[in-house]
């Protein structure tokens, strides 16, 4: 096929209007090798670009940071700490009543702190933490969680529980608030 491709002869072909001619070889080279040079460039750019943003993900530890705004909603005088916030992973998948029938119930849940340290502490009690939430997600019902309070009062059965094993654990009462970031039942 390749050899049926190199015999055909294109020299003066017409193509709807288009005149193909004989195209000379040094100069499709030289606009060759120009397009060929902005195109390494782009890429070259482009692989730079994704290394760098590769390097800052890469190099987050899963905590991110936010900087308070010195607004007149607070205390006059006093500064706001600094929020950390952090991600209790892999997502609490649980199976519960529901309907007369089992169902599953997938909530992502991050948290809110002033003290950059409790990210150890929350990784080193995980295994405690995730299994007290286990146990408080997997007894409840449908028709518990189906409605927004139902939803607002488990959060806060669950950030008192996360409070109580820190404050047990480590003495400290750091974190502020859990916010689900996926709340999903089927």
């Amino acid at each position: 096929m390749a050899d049926d491709l190199d015999d055909l002869d294109l020299d003066g072909l017409d193509i709807d209007g288009l005149d193909v001619g004989e195209v000379d070889d040094e100069s499709s080279e030289a606009a060759g090798g120009g397009k060929l040079k902005k195109f390494v460039m782009i890429g070259v750019i482009a692989l730079l670009a994704v290394g760098a943003g590769g390097y800052f993900f890469m190099s987050s530890d899963g905590t991110t940071k936010v900087a308070q705004s010195d607004d007149d909603s607070g205390d006059e005088g006093e500064a706001r700490e600094t929020a950390y916030y952090f991600t209790l992973n892999p997502p609490f998948i649980v199976n519960f009543v529901g309907k007369g029938r089992a169902q599953f119930l997938q909530v992502n849940i991050d948290g809110m702190t002033r003290d950059p340290s409790v990210k150890e502490d929350i990784t080193l009690h995980l295994p405690h933490i995730r299994n007290n939430v286990v146990m408080i997600l997997s007894g409840k019902n449908y028709d518990e969680l189906i409605t927004m309070e139902g939803k607002e009062s488990l959060r806060q059965e669950l950030l008192a529980e996360i409070k109580k094993i820190l404050r047990n654990e480590t003495g400290k009462d750091a974190i502020e608030d859990i916010y689900f970031t996926n709340f999903v039942m089927q």
